[in-house]
């Protein structure tokens, strides 16, 4: 085995893992600066210097708060950031999807000044989603507390609670991810958070008209929509109709009209492939299965969501933008009857990742960009003034021709954590053959290995789908096929992090197993093999 190739391969699906992206699509032609100008408007480096932006919320006085990943608040005005928000809770930043992730304040924040934040707890391998709520008194958060958490814990590999997302009755839609392909197993059930939109009033408590309240007794009560991979944004339109992103692998990506008790296809329906490659189903549209309004394939890795609704840009009111990190744009949807019927591709070659997309009150459009050392870009009308020419943004630069690793790497994504370390260790076939023998071989052999008396072979292993072996008895979502899995490095290396989160009631008996070596385990079973 070439073990620098392995390595190589391995370290570049990690980066298209973190990315949760693809090729970047060319459905639309690629604005310049001076396309913008002549276009009518042009794009503003309004605040820079900052360390992964993640989401904003503008506060009644005209300033904004942001949110950075690592965990810092920062309060904004005037392109400046004028002071940080001390009394942020602890959180975890394993990961480049852990940290604290969206701002948004109380419907009522005049007379009610609350602040609503998802962030990330728990460990590399049990991954808990929080929204959390604060009171802002000045520039610090205090009797904060914990409103709602999920369970069970989300496995390593992807993206656990995001946005949220406030209804006209005040309460508020939450996303929580699928944790990547290592969580597909769990999207399809009904008695966990994992690819879920939950509903949740502002105190924590849930609403006893949540769709799966009557119509499945076996459901988790805060249920309200399911079947998702990776919400990227959320937005409310004129008609106070919900509207969604959902991110894919390889393609797949979503834009998606919500409603009640809907089932969003993920990973059953879907246009998406597996970072091998291969389709993830064959079926694109089913009976029971919700059709996204439109969808991208390659992947764009849409993340950032605004219905445009202001002044300053007359021609754009009843529009989306959607912002994007693979294809480091930001694009005007213009959507009638629930059919695409137009998209512009906005910001000019900037080599940046778009994180988040919001309009402010002065009727301007504001993007993050997912950087180590991010901005927030600011689109304005018109051409910019004589003094106004220093503050036009500039692209970000980057190696000429950049792989998607290059742009992770030189964006700062790849961050030396938990995870990342884990991941980059090479592969000790000694090791991992007495970590198989420690942890699996009472119950499994494999390659002549262990005793297997009680569980099955492992040989051949990787590539076969989860409870198919016959003569053994599996928990029923093992087995069933809506929520049975491949096994492979990926969910091998979850499911034993956390056997009884990602199938509860399995036979594992076996504590589960560190994530560092997990991974050696798993690569154990496909012959050395990270994939």
């Amino acid at each position: 085995m070439n073990m620098s190739k392995t390595l190589t391969r391995t370290a570049l699906i990690a980066a298209l893992l973190i990315a949760i992206n693809g090729c970047t699509s060319g459905d639309d032609a690629r604005a310049t600066q001076s396309d913008a100008f002549e276009q009518g408007y042009w794009i503003e480096d309004y605040v820079s210097d900052l360390s992964f932006p993640w989401s904003m919320a503008w506060l009644p006085d005209g300033s904004l708060l942001l949110t950075e990943r690592l965990g810092k608040i920062k309060r904004v005005r005037d392109g400046a950031v004028m002071a940080e928000i001390s009394g942020v809770p602890e959180l975890l930043t394993a990961s480049p999807y852990d940290g604290l992730l969206d701002i948004q304040l109380d419907p009522d924040f005049e007379t009610q000044p609350y602040v609503y934040l998802t962030l990330t707890r728990g460990s590399a391998s049990a991954r808990i989603g929080v929204v959390y709520r604060a009171r802002l008194e000045g520039d610090a958060l205090v009797d904060g507390q914990e409103l709602f958490s999920t369970s069970p814990p989300a496995p390593t590999g992807g993206p656990n609670i995001t946005r949220i997302q406030f209804l006209p009755d005040k309460s508020m839609l939450v996303a929580v991810g699928s944790s990547g392909n290592p969580g597909n197993g769990m999207v399809q059930r009904m008695d966990g958070d994992i690819g879920k939109i939950i509903r949740i009033r502002r105190d924590g408590s849930i609403p006893d008209d949540n769709p799966f309240v009557v119509s499945d007794p076996n459901a988790k009560p805060q249920l309200w929509a399911t079947g998702v991979r990776s919400l990227g944004g959320f937005a409310l339109d004129g008609e106070n109709q919900v509207w969604s992103l959902d991110i894919g692998p390889q393609g797949g990506d979503e834009l998606n009209l919500l409603e009640p008790g809907g089932n969003y296809g993920w990973p059953l329906v879907t246009w998406g492939f597996d970072y091998s490659g291969f389709a993830l189903s064959d079926q694109q549209t089913a009976a029971g299965f919700v059709d996204p309004v439109v969808v991208w394939s390659p992947s764009i890795a849409p993340s950032g969501l605004a219905y445009y609704a202001g002044d300053a840009f007359p021609s754009w009111r009843g529009d989306l933008f959607v912002g994007s990190l693979a294809d480091q744009a930001l694009r005007r949807l213009r959507i009638r009857d629930n059919k695409l019927i137009h998209s512009e591709r906005l910001l000019p070659d900037l080599n940046e990742r778009i994180r988040s997309v919001a309009t402010g009150p002065d009727g301007f459009i504001y993007a993050l960009t997912d950087s180590s050392n991010g901005k927030i870009l600011r689109v304005r009308p018109g051409q910019p003034g004589p003094d106004e020419l220093a503050s036009v943004a500039k692209p970000f630069e980057m190696t000429e021709n950049a792989t998607i690793f290059d742009i992770l790497r030189e964006h700062g994504v790849m961050q030396q954590d938990e995870t990342s370390i884990a991941d980059a260790a090479e592969y000790d076939a000694e090791l991992a053959q007495t970590l198989f023998v420690q942890n699996c071989s009472s119950c499994h052999t494999f390659d002549g290995a262990g005793q297997g008396q009680i569980g099955p072979s492992l040989d051949g292993v990787v590539g076969r789908r989860s409870g198919t072996v016959p003569g053994y008895a599996y928990s029923a979502a093992m087995s069933d096929p809506n929520t049975s899995v491949v096994w492979g490095y990926f969910t091998v290396t979850a499911f034993i992090t956390n056997p009884q989160a990602y199938y509860p009631g399995n036979k594992m008996a076996s504590a589960p197993v560190r994530y560092e070596d997990a991974r050696q385990i798993s690569m154990y079973l496909n012959h050395g093999e990270a994939f």
